[in-house]
Protein backbone atom coordinates (compact mmCIF):
# COMPACT_ATOMS: atom_id res chain seq x y z
CA UNK A 1 0.00 0.00 0.00
CA UNK A 2 1.01 3.28 -0.97
CA UNK A 3 1.50 6.30 1.79
CA UNK A 4 -1.28 8.23 -0.19
CA UNK A 5 -3.58 5.30 0.00
CA UNK A 6 -2.51 4.59 3.93
CA UNK A 7 -3.73 8.48 4.62
CA UNK A 8 -7.44 7.54 2.81
CA UNK A 9 -7.68 4.44 4.78
CA UNK A 10 -6.61 6.46 8.53
CA UNK A 11 -9.01 9.21 6.96
CA UNK A 12 -11.74 6.70 6.61
CA UNK A 13 -11.16 4.87 9.81
CA UNK A 14 -10.47 1.61 7.86
CA UNK A 15 -7.45 0.21 9.00
CA UNK A 16 -7.98 -2.19 11.42
CA UNK A 17 -6.02 -2.11 15.18
CA UNK A 18 -3.29 -4.72 14.17
CA UNK A 19 -2.46 -2.77 10.90
CA UNK A 20 -2.26 0.43 12.79
CA UNK A 21 -0.02 -1.20 15.37
CA UNK A 22 2.23 -2.83 12.65
CA UNK A 23 2.53 0.58 11.39
CA UNK A 24 3.23 2.44 14.69
CA UNK A 25 6.25 -0.13 15.48
CA UNK A 26 8.13 -0.06 11.49
CA UNK A 27 10.74 1.96 11.75
CA UNK A 28 10.40 2.29 7.81
CA UNK A 29 6.80 3.55 8.24
CA UNK A 30 6.75 7.52 6.68
CA UNK A 31 6.90 10.22 9.08
CA UNK A 32 3.57 11.47 7.84
CA UNK A 33 1.71 8.40 8.87
CA UNK A 34 3.24 8.57 12.07
CA UNK A 35 1.90 11.93 12.76
CA UNK A 36 -1.65 11.21 11.73
CA UNK A 37 -1.17 7.76 14.09
CA UNK A 38 -0.12 9.77 17.15
CA UNK A 39 -3.77 10.86 17.46
CA UNK A 40 -4.67 7.50 17.91
CA UNK A 41 -7.62 7.11 20.49
CA UNK A 42 -5.75 3.58 21.71
CA UNK A 43 -2.81 4.82 23.83
CA UNK A 44 -1.26 1.28 23.00
CA UNK A 45 -0.83 2.82 19.28
CA UNK A 46 0.57 5.89 20.77
CA UNK A 47 3.49 4.09 22.70
CA UNK A 48 4.70 2.41 19.75
CA UNK A 49 4.75 6.04 18.29
CA UNK A 50 6.50 7.58 21.30
CA UNK A 51 8.89 4.32 20.76
CA UNK A 52 9.43 4.93 16.84
CA UNK A 53 12.95 5.77 16.47
CA UNK A 54 11.33 7.59 12.59
CA UNK A 55 8.39 9.57 15.04
CA UNK A 56 9.43 13.12 14.54
CA UNK A 57 10.68 15.43 17.00
CA UNK A 58 7.50 17.58 17.13
CA UNK A 59 4.98 14.37 17.92
CA UNK A 60 7.47 13.11 20.26
CA UNK A 61 7.31 16.89 21.95
CA UNK A 62 3.47 16.61 22.01
CA UNK A 63 3.35 13.07 23.19
CA UNK A 64 5.45 13.85 26.08
CA UNK A 65 2.71 15.70 27.58
CA UNK A 66 -0.20 12.67 26.70
CA UNK A 67 -2.65 12.05 29.30
CA UNK A 68 -1.33 8.08 29.58
CA UNK A 69 1.64 7.56 31.18
CA UNK A 70 2.56 4.69 29.35
CA UNK A 71 2.61 7.09 26.36
CA UNK A 72 4.90 9.38 28.11
CA UNK A 73 7.16 6.45 29.59
CA UNK A 74 7.39 6.15 26.07
CA UNK A 75 8.81 9.27 24.91
CA UNK A 76 11.57 9.22 28.00
CA UNK A 77 13.25 5.70 26.09
CA UNK A 78 13.21 7.49 22.67
CA UNK A 79 16.97 8.54 22.21
CA UNK A 80 15.57 11.65 19.89
CA UNK A 81 13.59 13.09 22.50
CA UNK A 82 15.22 16.61 23.02
CA UNK A 83 16.81 16.95 26.69
CA UNK A 84 14.43 19.42 27.74
CA UNK A 85 11.86 17.35 27.34
CA UNK A 86 13.77 14.68 28.97
CA UNK A 87 14.24 17.39 31.83
CA UNK A 88 10.46 17.71 32.23
CA UNK A 89 9.69 13.77 32.55
CA UNK A 90 12.02 13.46 35.11
CA UNK A 91 9.98 15.10 37.23
CA UNK A 92 6.66 13.03 36.23
CA UNK A 93 4.04 12.12 38.38
CA UNK A 94 4.25 8.56 37.01
CA UNK A 95 6.91 5.79 38.13
CA UNK A 96 6.91 4.48 34.92
CA UNK A 97 7.76 7.56 32.92
CA UNK A 98 10.98 8.18 35.65
CA UNK A 99 11.92 4.41 34.99
CA UNK A 100 11.92 4.65 30.70
CA UNK A 101 13.90 7.78 31.68
CA UNK A 102 16.52 6.59 33.41
CA UNK A 103 16.75 3.54 30.58
CA UNK A 104 17.68 6.24 28.01
CA UNK A 105 21.66 6.83 27.69
CA UNK A 106 20.85 10.61 26.75
CA UNK A 107 19.34 11.52 30.57
CA UNK A 108 22.37 10.44 32.05
CA UNK A 109 23.34 13.46 34.51
CA UNK A 110 19.79 15.17 34.38
CA UNK A 111 18.89 16.16 37.95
Amino acid sequence: MTTKEIEIQLALGSLSFDDRLKLAENKKTPKKILTILSTDKYPFIREHIAENPNTPIDILIKLSTDENGYVRGCVAKNLNTPIEILKKLSTDEHFYVRCRLFENPNSKGLK
